[in-house]
């Protein structure tokens, strides 16, 4: 599935002075998805205070310069506080844990564990943030399975949690436990039964005459909460997921279909357009959600859509179903359709 590491940077308010007012005054959690990234981080409240300019700056600056091989789906929460007595400078040690995971029908887990990296100390790179020795469990009321971290190259970091003894199944709910040094925290998922799509398009995008979008027509339910994630064959390794690609049941046109754009992630070199190229091999999937996780892809998306810079989202309150970390753990049933991009043909010359 789409989405794979999470960080939280932290950026401390500089305060000189009791008597200066400070550029923040509330703390304002900040995500940048590459998942599943969704790639964006920060465009935060006052933009034009030089010192917060500067912060941003260099949290970019440390992306786009990531020491890994491939820049994927992240999540990265920047935590916004003050440096008073009331409000005292966080140590490395009270950095949140943010965890991503997600467990699919007919698929392995994936999860992955980060810490807080605080962005006033000097960062070489990322992989010291990443936990690779925590104990993370799965119970689907039948076993207990533990799941062991291993290199994948196709997430950033570069490292994960999965098993290959349990898959997902449709109906059943997943218990994760993940132990570090300092906490245990857990969360269930369910995996929904899949809604079919019933037929796919391909029309011309209203920017360029060169670029495609995919229209989709599922058979959606009342109610139903959904998602979809795109991948570019030979392009892209994972799916990703669909830019602005959640909607619910309930307000869904079947007459109009909908939108499957490109997945956002910031392999794209600071140029992000959700469509297609002629050519392009594209996979999509649509998968079911429960309301939680729903949520959170919702609050994510809002964000993204009001944000002048697809790359840099303010993200506030972002909610979690992990008790005591951030991030998510979620259970997808999908359907899924695999199209080739073509354009209207061109008329023959006489």
């Amino acid at each position: 599935m789409q989405s794979p590491i999470s960080i939280i940077i932290q950026h401390l308010r500089h305060s000189t002075s009791s008597a200066v007012q400070s550029p923040l005054e509330t703390a304002v959690p900040i995500t940048v998805l590459n998942n599943d990234p969704i790639v964006s981080i920060v465009s935060i409240v006052q933009k034009k205070n030089r010192y917060i300019r500067r912060a941003m700056d260099k949290c970019a600056s440390l992306v786009r310069s990531f020491a890994f091989p491939l820049l994927t789906s992240a999540l990265f929460c920047s935590v916004l506080t003050g440096c008073d007595q009331e409000n005292p400078l966080l140590t490395d040690e009270d950095m949140p844990l943010v965890i991503e995971g997600w467990i699919e029908d007919g698929e392995y887990p994936v999860v992955m564990v980060t810490r807080a990296a605080n962005l006033r100390q000097e960062i070489e790179n990322f992989d010291s943030f990443v936990l690779k020795w925590c104990r993370i469990t799965i119970d689907d009321g039948e076993k207990t399975v533990r799941l062991l971290g291993q290199m994948n190259s196709a997430y950033t970091p570069p490292y994960i949690y999965t098993t290959s003894e349990m898959k997902g199944e449709i109906g059943k709910t997943y218990h994760l436990k993940v132990e570090t040094e300092k906490e245990v925290v857990e969360s269930d998922a369910t995996i929904l039964p899949f809604v079919r799509i019933d037929s796919v398009k391909v029309r011309p995008s209203q920017l360029s005459d060169t670029l495609y979008q995919i229209v989709a027509y599922p058979h959606v339910e009342q109610g139903g909460k959904y998602k979809f994630l795109s991948r570019v064959i030979n392009e892209e390794r994972r799916f990703y997921s669909s830019f602005l690609g959640t909607f619910d049941g309930d307000t869904y046109d079947r007459t109009k279909g909908f939108d499957v754009m490109k997945g956002i992630h910031n392999t794209h070199d600071g140029t992000f357009l959700p469509y297609y190229s002629e050519g392009d091999t594209v996979r999509i999937k649509l998968c079911s959600l429960t309301p939680e996780i729903y949520d959170f892809w919702r609050a994510y998306e809002n964000t993204v859509s009001l944000s002048t810079n697809a790359f840099f989202t303010s993200l506030k309150g972002c909610p979690s179903n992990i008790p005591g970390a951030m991030g998510y753990w979620a259970g997808y049933g999908y359907s899924a359709r695999t199209l080739v991009i073509r354009g209207p043909r061109k008329p023959q010359k006489q």
